[in-house]
């Protein structure tokens, strides 16, 4: 299965990055992916919290599974809910993965309303005033849900979404962005982008 790896610059030119993300990386750069990397190197990565704890999911799936993790690696996961409620009860006691949880959903909330803010102001920059708020007035909703609850598509949460507007997903399919005046496929890509943090 293929997963997003780190990757540390071993080479000799001081001008590459230290760090890569990619599925297959560069050469000279050495694949040091693990679950605690995945959140320690945050910072250095460049990446925020939701998009680390989804490259430590893609770690832990695309590699030896739970089991086969270290103990610090285990920890992580279960600390950051990557991995089941069985597999958390292993490592922590229900009343220690609650304390987790109210960690986890204040970071998770936290990050949304980063990248809601990133993708706000990177369409409203691009747009006129009125059309600014046309936007904002569409959207108020479904970006409120996504930010307070982490609901992207029906899809994925069974309920509409930020993503199915973006898309014309779900119940958008004929009332979405893309019937929007201002609408353009770069417009909606740059969104998306803001929002996955890529």
């Amino acid at each position: 299965m293929s997963y997003l790896k780190i990757g540390k610059y071993y080479g000799e030119n001081p001008n590459l990055p230290t760090y890569q993300i990619k599925e297959i990386l560069d050469v000279n750069y050495l694949d040091i992916s693990n679950v605690t990397h995945w959140f320690m190197l945050q910072d250095e990565l460049g990446k925020d919290y939701l998009f680390c704890r989804n490259g430590a999911i893609g770690f832990i799936n695309g590699t030896t599974g739970f089991s086969g993790l270290t103990q610090s690696d285990k920890e992580y996961a279960a600390q950051n809910f990557c991995v089941s409620k069985s597999d958390r009860d292993t490592i922590y006691t229900d009343s220690e993965q609650e304390g987790f949880w109210n960690i986890f959903v204040k970071k998770s909330k936290e990050t949304r309303g980063l990248r809601w803010e990133n993708a706000k102001s990177f369409i409203s920059y691009r747009l006129s005033p009125f059309d600014s708020s046309d936007l904002a007035v569409s959207t108020l909703d479904l970006n409120q849900r996504y930010v307070e609850y982490g609901i992207e598509s029906l899809s994925e949460d069974g309920q509409d979404g930020l993503f199915d507007w973006l898309k014309n997903e779900g119940n958008f399919i004929n009332n979405g962005f893309s019937q929007k005046v201002y609408y353009t496929e770069e417009l909606k890509v740059g969104i998306l982008n803001k929002l996955n943090n890529v």
